[in-house]
């Protein structure tokens, strides 16, 4: 290496060891990470937060540590609950918001507001609707990860291998910044101070919740909502056996039908796998019945969701935003009398692709 190349070579490392000490250092264990936050309404309208840090002892174990607030502004918010804090309150660090039940049924526009100005939380964390008080929820001690960590994780998990649709921050904006679908999230219940559940899913008007969809019932909401998606269901038989279906395939379409241009068609299909059978004999007859009685009950509760969003005048599945793209000059207001009118069908087509059983 040449004596010129070696001097520039220096003057690099000089350089960026200038730059490094321009840099705002903060060491974690200087600054309280918020993992966990709770929004709750107060009667004089003014909200209360939660705010979940956790502390990591010498053992290697954890402990929950809560910061409670109360403000009329969400930012207000964190600068009361950090004067109670010894160290600063970072909010970068963030993986659940869980919104009181009461907050979501009076609105929670200042809050997505706030979100979506704040760079510093990631697009990873999830949002859900407390059973009660947010407070309370996060004030529970689960598992041995810390309670913001185990919250992340069981909603992360559904997420992704069970039947809660696909959510997180970045969507959630997408979806309720977006003409012509509303926004849904899932319901967080509290069986103990120790076990919380996913007990269902909110859907939204707007900002306010309007409707619940039962923990039974999140299957079919999943196959409206997703062009893919996983889980499981139970499939009575002719013979009162039943079938234990795992749904590794599933798509949704939309189309408007040629012969009656107020009719919309949602197409479900799904390719799944018999984990488990209690019939007599599992043979092709069979296997075609489970099939059949699996479309007919995708067809009518799919149906009945449907109809329940638009008696609510909630589009939580984008049945607005699909006519926006096909039709030009689209007219919102119009859509809103449309809506509740709509000739919706359901056409769903299962195939059963394996059955995981010697016959």
């Amino acid at each position: 290496m040449g004596e010129a190349k070696l001097k520039r070579l220096f003057l690099g490392f000089i350089i960026l060891f200038l730059i490094s000490g321009c840099v705002k250092k903060e060491i974690i264990d200087d600054i309280n990470i918020v993992t966990g936050v709770g929004f709750d309404t107060l009667d004089d309208d003014q909200m209360i937060g939660t705010f979940l840090t956790q502390n990591f002892k010498a053992d290697k174990s954890i402990t929950n540590q809560t910061f409670i607030s109360k403000a009329s502004l969400r930012r207000d918010l964190l600068i009361e609950a950090a004067r109670q804090s010894s160290q600063p309150l970072v909010t970068g660090g963030v993986g659940v918001t869980v919104i009181g039940e009461e907050l979501g049924k009076d609105g929670i526009k200042d809050i997505l507001d706030v979100y979506q100005r704040d760079v510093s939380i990631g697009a990873r964390n999830y949002f859900a609707i407390a059973d009660g008080k947010a407070q309370k929820m996060l004030q529970g001690k689960y598992g041995t990860i810390g309670t913001g960590n185990y919250l992340y994780n069981l909603l992360d998990n559904n997420v992704k291998n069970k039947d809660i649709p696909k959510t997180n921050l970045h969507l959630l904006l997408h979806d309720y910044y977006q003409k012509g679908k509303d926004i849904y999230l899932p319901i967080l219940k509290q069986k103990s101070v120790n076990q919380v559940e996913i007990s269902g899913i909110s859907f939204f008007k707007a900002d306010k919740v309007v409707g619940v969809i039962p923990s039974e019932k999140m299957f079919f909401f999943s196959l409206l909502v997703n062009k893919y998606s996983k889980g499981n269901f139970s499939v009575p038989n002719n013979d009162d056996g039943k079938a234990s279906i795992k749904s590794f395939v599933s798509k949704r379409k939309f189309k408007i039908s040629k012969k009656n241009p107020s009719q919309v068609i949602i197409r479900i299909k799904i390719k799944g796998s018999i984990q488990e059978y209690t019939g007599k004999q599992l043979n092709q007859k069979e296997i075609k019945k489970i099939q059949e009685n699996l479309e007919r009950k995708v067809e009518k509760e799919s149906l009945k969701l449907v109809k329940d969003f638009q008696r609510k005048r909630a589009d939580p599945i984008g049945l607005g935003e699909f006519h926006k793209s096909r039709k030009r000059g689209f007219d919102f207001k119009k859509w809103e009398n449309e809506y509740k009118n709509l000739n919706v069908k359901i056409d769903s087509n299962v195939i059963i692709e394996e059955t995981g059983i010697i016959e």
